[in-house]
């Protein structure tokens, strides 16, 4: 602390967009999980609803990402240089899964729901990182 008026702990302010933060970003992840389930339940068919299921996922991926936008765009200087970081080895290390995966596809290798490996990989890469630079938990 350079002064007796800095605090120790994190603002009212910051608690409130953390909390803010974690509401809209689960209820995106609720809501692509629920959208998947019809998707598999009754997206299979000949209906023209298939279509609507099938994008309907899409869109809660698409309101997390303008989530995750609003919210590092709420970070000040310094949260933003520790987040930054996690989210360049979680992209790379996904990317280097996703290649991964599709050249063992590309052998023969049966690769089923290559896309969940990516992602949880990607993640996992993302949060480690995080936790090693002392990163905000968003």
């Amino acid at each position: 602390m350079t002064s007796d008026l800095d605090s120790g702990g994190e603002s009212s302010i910051e608690i409130r967009r953390r909390r803010v933060f974690r509401v809209r970003l689960w209820s995106g992840v609720g809501a692509y999980i629920l959208a998947s389930v019809a998707l598999d339940l009754w997206g299979h068919g000949t209906s023209p609803w298939r279509i609507v299921l099938a994008v309907l996922p899409l869109v809660f991926l698409v309101w997390n990402v303008i989530v995750i936008v609003l919210r590092v765009r709420q970070m000040d200087e310094y949260q933003v240089k520790l987040f930054f970081p996690g989210l360049a080895v979680g992209f790379s290390v996904a990317i280097f899964t996703a290649i991964t995966l599709g050249t063992l596809s590309s052998a023969g290798f049966a690769v089923p729901n290559a896309g969940w490996p990516v992602a949880v990989i990607g993640v996992l890469a993302w949060q480690l990182t995080n936790r090693m630079t002392g990163a905000p938990s968003a």
